[in-house]
């Protein structure tokens, strides 16, 4: 729930006692002139503005454009941001006079700034997990009193549209490929892009005459895509990831378009070695994962990072796959690799989302980049995505690696790739013949 901190103010305390009648014309004086002089104060300007409830259009400034953000402040003044079918409450709302502070859920960051008017604040969002500063300015203002909701549901939608997409089309060292999915109801669009890393998770926007434009904002990433319709084609795409980041795009129309099979981008190299890699616990300790560690259970090596939306995805996801099979032999172990080199700072920002899940397993933690994680999986040809999903059998042998997941975003696609892990997981589970051992 939203938290209104209370003006602080000092209790007065007043002693009282006999007056002498010698000076009691001077003391009725002195109150008087101090009461005149009281009045005369120049009354507090404002006690305070509480934004009315209703729809906000939030715009963060990321240079060429302004990226379009989905805030609604309900009557009990909670504030909750929307993308598409994902809602996300903040229940951690400060406010001061005409400022207010969020730490938002889950990830490392914040927003600040001052309330200008009951329908309108500005401020700056702030990512605290990255190595250097870096933030994004904004300014909002309410579009509606009412809840405008998303009325696209992907389910019902007859005006489904699938394109083959290529991320830095110019650029063969930059180029990537990626699969449009997107649902349209009247001017109203929404869908993600999928990719061999993962997905965009849930985008949200419109197709007006002949453009697209669609965004997100879950409080670890900002994005924005945005391109022309011509025919069955998407041209002149732009994409934005804040204001540190873009790059060209393009499309076109085709239902049958793929992308490699995520288990086969990342293999084990060294088959003639028993798998083994070192990871540092919550007290900086190095700690050895090897055959004797893996043995008479079932674990699966997560590499991930706090920062990483399609990571907590996958968390949420894994929280539930171990509470279904700890007591079978199931072991969840998740290495981070996160984005700040100051361990104290990157192992709070683990354990405050770790909490905040939920999870009833320990995170380890790996080093600070997909660099160290090629060091601490040596003996992988590489790790290209976060999350990275190991799963590694009784004997201790690396039996499948997933790479990138695919979140509720994607609809269909995050409900076949989670039976498929689950029943995965449920044929190690069954191969294993002694008695389990699930405590680290």
């Amino acid at each position: 729930m939203t938290k209104a901190i209370p003006y602080p103010f000092d209790a007065l305390t007043h002693k009282s006692g006999k007056i002498n009648p010698v000076l009691s014309l001077s003391f009725v004086v002195f109150i008087g002139i101090s009461a005149l002089l009281l009045g005369c104060r120049e009354k507090p300007a404002n006690k305070g503005i509480r934004l009315l409830p209703g729809t906000y259009e939030v715009l963060f400034n990321a240079g060429e454009v302004e990226i379009p953000a989905r805030l609604r402040i309900t009557e009990d003044h909670k504030w909750c941001f929307h993308n598409w079918d994902e809602t996300i409450v903040i229940d951690s709302v400060v406010l001061s006079d005409t400022s207010f502070f969020i730490k938002m859920p889950l990830f490392n960051t914040t927003l600040g700034g001052k309330i200008l008017s009951e329908t309108e604040f500005e401020g700056r969002w702030r990512d605290l997990s990255r190595a250097s500063p870096y933030s994004v300015d904004f300014k909002a203002r309410r579009i509606s009193p009412e809840n405008v909701a998303c009325a696209v549901d992907m389910e019902k939608s007859n005006q489904k549209s699938i394109y083959e997409v290529v991320f830095s089309p110019g650029s063969p060292e930059n180029s990537s490929k990626a699969v449009g999915v997107f649902y349209k109801k009247n001017n109203q669009l929404v869908g993600t892009f999928m990719t061999e890393s993962g997905d965009y998770r849930f985008l949200q926007g419109a197709h007006t005459g002949s453009s697209i434009a669609l965004s997100s904002f879950d409080g670890a990433h900002l994005f924005y895509f945005c391109a022309n319709v011509s025919g069955d084609s998407l041209t002149g795409g732009k994409f934005y990831s804040g204001n540190h980041w873009q790059e060209d795009w393009t499309g076109f129309a085709n239902t049958h378009a793929r992308l490699r099979d995520p288990d086969s981008l990342t293999y084990v190299t060294k088959k003639d070695e028993a798998f083994r890699f070192y990871a540092l616990n919550s007290q900086g300790d190095s700690i050895l994962f090897d055959s004797a560690f893996f043995k008479n259970r079932v674990t699966i090596v997560q590499v991930f990072g706090s920062w990483c939306p399609n990571c907590t995805d996958e968390s949420i996801f894994m929280k539930q796959l171990y509470a279904n099979n700890k007591d079978r032999g199931l072991i969840i172990l998740p290495i981070a690799f996160e984005r700040n080199p100051d361990f104290e700072i990157s192992k709070n920002a683990v354990l405050s989302q770790f909490k905040e899940l939920e999870l009833q397993y320990e995170p380890y933690f790996g080093g600070y980049s997909k660099a160290s994680a090629a060091k601490v999986f040596s003996q992988l040809n590489t790790i290209s995505s976060f999350p990275t999903t190991i799963f590694i059998d009784s004997s201790g042998s690396v039996r499948r690696i997933h790479t990138g997941f695919y979140g509720p975003g994607t609809g269909e696609h995050f409900l076949h790739n989670t039976k498929e892990i689950t029943d995965f997981v449920n044929e190690l589970l069954n191969e294993l013949k002694a008695p389990v051992k699930t405590s680290l």
